[in-house]
């Protein structure tokens, strides 16, 4: 698999989450997913899988209380080999840490956890684009048991797992929203992206050159409360290029929509207000 998506498309390279206890947090992030410690201040604790780039900051918040009504469903973490979802696979079942689920989405093999705060991951891997099902633009997905055996065996106990690759990264991120056609419109006609799969019912996948999915939106939980307090602090988009990142700037300010200068990059927030910075 060739990490094009990445490299050369407009992707989310970091997601920014409140936690409501930073100790218990980094334990499940360190311990039982295989992050390491970037850099950390008063502020924050940034997470990395390489040594070198940021993917998750933790933000604590005490007064967070575990609510459905969060802004965020989940994120992925994207691993680089079907060998390597084996050794995360060996290490769940070695150190007895509970999943959600697993699935077979055909483009894709995924295993679903819950984070201390209930904040939603998805480890998982790519299949060979190659091997894609893809028509007039659409990209054919589903939701099929998951081949745990062929998983497992990927794998065998030689291969140790320690920490997740350095190749590791943000694959796709999955938001909870009130008003899905507004934020569909904001994403494709401000951000970027293109709507690659809409099959499920009140359900948007979509990215930048004909990935699977760079980011999902979904209105499935009837308890978002305008209130809420956002799980989901913010995100990072990358534009590869600036051809990409100047029609943003272009449609930002052609659509007046209010944006601030910071070192991290461009910031402006979707119609749900869930802050998101722009980088090049």
């Amino acid at each position: 698999m060739n990490y094009y998506y990445h490299k050369d498309a407009i992707h989310v390279s970091r997601v920014d989450l409140n936690v409501q206890n930073i100790d218990i947090s980094l334990d499940f992030y360190l311990n039982s997913l295989g992050l390491s410690i970037l850099s950390e201040n008063e502020n924050y604790v940034s997470l990395t899988a390489d040594n070198t780039n940021e993917i998750i900051r933790l933000y604590e918040d005490k007064k967070m209380c575990c609510e459905k009504n969060m802004n965020i469903y989940h994120f992925a973490l994207l691993l680089p080999s079907r060998k390597d979802l084996s050794k995360f696979l060996h290490h769940l079942i070695l150190k007895q840490i509970p999943i959600d689920g697993a699935a077979d989405h055909l483009v894709s093999e995924a295993i679903y956890l819950t984070d201390p705060d209930g904040i939603g991951i998805e480890i998982c891997c790519d299949r060979d684009d190659s091997n894609w099902q893809i028509s007039e633009n659409k990209i054919i997905m589903d939701t099929l048991p998951f081949d745990y055996k062929g998983v497992y065996y990927e794998s065998d106990e030689n291969d140790i797992f320690v920490n997740l690759p350095k190749e590791t990264i943000i694959g796709h991120l999955h938001l909870q929203v009130k008003e899905i056609n507004n934020v569909t419109n904001f994403y494709k006609d401000i951000i970027g992206f293109t709507v690659t799969f809409e099959e499920l019912k009140n359900a948007v996948f979509l990215s930048d050159k004909l990935y699977h999915h760079h980011l999902a939106l979904n209105n499935w939980s009837d308890e978002l409360l305008d209130n809420a307090k956002s799980r989901l602090k913010s995100f990072v988009i990358n534009y590869p290029s600036c051809e990409k990142y100047l029609k943003t700037c272009e449609n930002i300010k052609t659509n007046n929509i209010s944006y601030e200068e910071s070192t991290e990059g461009v910031i402006i927030k979707d119609p749900e207000n869930t802050k998101i910075y722009l980088k090049i």
